[in-house]
């Protein structure tokens, strides 16, 4: 069985493709409150969650704001990725036992030039979190 097998986001992938891009996935498990990432750390992965939730929190203004939470079958820091910058904008903090699949950046980047609606349901994803993002900025103003 792959590891990617009945990730929905992959779903529509061949069945070679999926094969392909496992041999660069690892799996991942996180104890409650692991950090899987801080802000400003280097994106060289996205994760996609098997198993429970993360919270993310970003600094702003010197508080710790969780921005919001992560859950099963969801992907996890999509955005710094596709992004300039290519760093972490907040905090990934695990909030239970918790089962991941990593996919390197490259692979995903290559991936999603090759199937066009994979790069259209990511950045949807991207454009819904920078939104969620600015609702909660404004409302610490």
């Amino acid at each position: 069985m792959n590891i990617l097998d009945g990730v929905k986001i992959l779903d529509y992938l061949s069945q070679e493709d999926r094969e392909n891009l496992s041999y660069f996935c690892q799996e991942k498990i996180m104890q409650k409150w692991e950090i899987l990432f801080k802000e400003w750390d280097d994106a060289d992965a996205m994760y996609i969650l098997k198993k429970w939730s993360f919270e993310i929190k970003k600094s702003i203004e010197w508080q710790e704001i969780v921005l919001w939470k992560v859950v099963s079958e969801e992907i996890l820091w999509e955005m710094a990725l596709f992004w300039d910058t290519n760093k972490r904008m907040a905090t990934a903090i695990a909030l239970e036992y918790t089962e991941m699949v990593i996919i390197l950046s490259f692979s995903i980047k290559d991936l999603s030039k090759k199937y066009p609606l994979l790069l259209s349901k990511i950045k949807d994803i991207i454009n819904e979190r920078i939104i969620d993002n600015k609702i909660v900025e404004t409302t610490l103003n």
